[in-house]
């Protein structure tokens, strides 16, 4: 190899260092942003869960709604145990559930907002929070319960204190207002005023209907709020699928 040669595959070689180097480089900055997409995929995914810690709602306190007795949602929970007490600061509760799931209605499902119902000022009047048992109803005792009425599952009223300081779990709507057709065997349909079957579309309507027809006749001026809807708006609320 020649003198000139021998300066060419030199310079050739520092060219592919240099390159080398850029190359790495890339490399390294090709791993941070992968990184970095995978970090914010990561957060998506929890911000995506909408539940709230006992600690997050510890400022909040449900108020009985306007047309209860007293006594309802003021019960004072038992002094749960350490280990109860342990249990339950682990405690979540959900902030919106879908309605209506695998319904065979053609107006499709419904999204619910837990959140501001229990907690917000959503009473018809628009003075005070819901009462848990009202929709709730078969958590509270037996005295409470006012005809239609006749289950009591629990020996004190729900309301978000009570609660936190038990480890009963609320019963879902569909544990006894069955779908349409879909009545388990051993289980009989919950019936209301007149013989009229329960069924869980029914048992739906009644009280969403109910309350929010209540609030438009005293607060008119809540029709014009997004998403708000009353007995005959029904796809404000039902999205078909």
């Amino acid at each position: 190899m020649t003198w000139k040669e021998s300066k060419i595959l030199v310079k050739q070689i520092a060219i592919l260092g240099e390159y080398m180097k850029d190359l790495s480089k890339l490399i390294i900055v090709i791993i941070f942003v992968f990184a970095g997409i995978a970090v914010s995929i990561n957060g998506c995914a929890v911000s995506g869960n909408k539940s709230l810690s006992t600690a997050e709602l510890s400022g909040f306190s449900p108020t009985p709604p306007v047309n209860a007795n007293s006594n309802v949602n003021t019960a004072k929970p038992a002094s749960p145990s350490a280990t109860t007490a342990s249990k339950q600061s682990d405690k979540t509760m959900k902030k919106e559930f879908t309605l209506a799931k695998d319904s065979l209605s053609e107006y499709g499902e419904v999204a619910f907002n837990h959140n501001t119902h229990a907690f917000q000022n959503y009473s018809p009047d628009g003075k005070s929070a819901i009462g848990c048992v009202e929709c709730h109803h078969t958590d509270q005792p037996k005295a409470n319960l006012k005809p239609p009425l006749v289950t009591s599952e629990r020996d004190v009223v729900l309301t978000f204190e009570t609660w936190k300081a038990s480890d009963k779990k609320v019963t879902e709507c569909r544990a006894c207002h069955f779908q349409e057709g879909s009545v388990p065997d051993g289980k009989e349909m919950p019936v209301g005023a007149g013989g009229k079957e329960l069924n869980n579309e029914l048992a739906y309507h009644i009280n969403c209907n109910t309350c929010h027809d209540q609030a438009a006749k005293l607060r008119p001026e809540v029709k014009k709020k997004p998403g708000f809807a009353t007995t005959t708006d029904c796809t404000t609320c039902h999205k078909s699928s």
